[in-house]
């Protein structure tokens, strides 16, 4: 399970990124080949003393629990829904883990004369240029177009929306062919929640809100609803539907409709709905078109700290290690080839730790798993 964020488990990170901001501007934009460098070597210390105690503040914060839920049902539908805020954290970390190869280059043997040392600090700051290029898409919405298309319907005044309540989370599971040989075979994984229709619905007992495609990578909508699942189990509230669902369904491929999930205890859950779990609200009306209040407002459920120690504990294992590596060069105790190749490995190890330190992790516990195939399968 995760743990809560504190605001004192935020600030030691925050502090953290900031301090190898500072060695990493150091490294870029001063050059002292001959001499040991405290200027890199300092930060990256106070990074180290703030990575520590971010981590000690994290493992002590209280473990996510389950929100208590309303003692009474919300009648008003609020028209104002939050987005999911965009996680600065990760994008900082991201830039400062693309530009380590260079940084590392550069402290090691820029402004050496080598022309060795000069093509490689070349090639590590194309590379950081063009990875930064593409980790702009981290800066992007965590809101598909769907979902948005809902979210400004609230706001007009008007969704087409049906009382639930949160009920069980189901990972699916899907076996196919992959059509490019014999034997090959792909599955897909799908993280939903069961909500429970409170009203009836002529046999249509739940519909499955499937975590939202949204953002830079599937990994935001299946942490966003994972999240949800950890403090809003057994709920109550209003499942909302855009009141321009026909101009998404007949337009999408998939014909996937937005939804979102409005707790009764103040909170939103983004998602998306499959046609035949839709249908029977939608276009056979159990869902009807109801009027929201602008004036109210709902927020995703706050997000838990960043710290998992199945994920984290290995890969700053690894940073720890290419920072050593670093050591030597940035004491200017080694001659110029040993510095070259401690650079190397130094920054490449950086890169490693975290190229995946934001992987998609979640706790499977909660969750029932159910397995389908294709037909061709069974």
């Amino acid at each position: 399970m995760p743990h809560v964020s504190t605001p004192l488990a935020r600030t030691l990170g925050a502090a953290a990124l900031l301090s190898t901001a500072v060695a990493w501007a150091a490294a870029a934009f001063q050059y002292d080949p001959h001499h040991a460098r405290p200027d890199i070597l300092v930060p990256l210390a106070l990074a180290a003393a703030f990575v520590v105690g971010w981590l000690v503040v994290c493992r002590a914060a209280p473990l996510v629990k389950p929100m208590a839920a309303a003692s009474a049902p919300r009648e008003a539908i609020p028209g104002a829904l939050g987005t999911v805020r965009r996680d600065w954290g990760l994008v900082a970390t991201a830039y400062l883990v693309v530009w380590a190869p260079f940084a590392a280059a550069n402290s090691a043997y820029g402004g050496r004369g080598s022309a060795l040392g000069a093509v490689y600090c070349g090639l590590t700051f194309i590379v950081g240029v063009v990875t930064s290029v593409c980790l702009l898409c981290l800066l992007q919405s965590y809101l598909g177009p769907m979902q948005r298309m809902l979210k400004e319907d609230a706001a007009k005044g008007g969704v087409h929306a049906v009382r639930v309540r949160f009920g069980t989370p189901v990972l699916e599971t899907y076996r196919y062919p992959t059509g490019q040989g014999l034997g090959r075979i792909a599955a897909r994984a799908t993280y939903s929640v069961e909500l429970v229709d409170d009203g009836d619905t002529g046999g249509q007992p739940t519909v499955r809100l499937q975590a939202m495609s949204a953002g830079h990578s599937s990994a935001v909508g299946d942490k966003h609803l994972a999240n949800a699942v950890a403090q809003l189990g057994g709920h109550g509230g209003w499942l909302c539907w855009p009141t321009r669902w026909r101009d998404i369904a007949g337009t999408n491929k998939e014909r996937l409709v937005p939804a979102a999930f409005v707790s009764d205890s103040g909170h939103v859950v983004w998602g998306q709905t499959v046609e035949e779990d839709y249908e029977p609200f939608l276009r056979d009306g159990a869902a009807p078109l109801r009027e929201t209040d602008p004036a109210l407002a709902v927020a995703p459920v706050p997000r838990p700290a960043r710290y998992l120690p199945g994920v984290h504990a290995s890969h700053l294992r690894i940073a720890a290690v290419g920072a050593l590596f670093a050591l030597p060069f940035l004491l200017d105790v080694v001659p110029y080839w040993a510095a070259l190749l401690l650079g190397v490995v130094s920054g490449a190890l950086g890169l490693l730790a975290g190229m995946t330190l934001d992987s998609a992790h979640i706790d499977q516990e909660p969750w029932t798993v159910r397995a389908t195939s294709h037909p061709s399968l069974q």
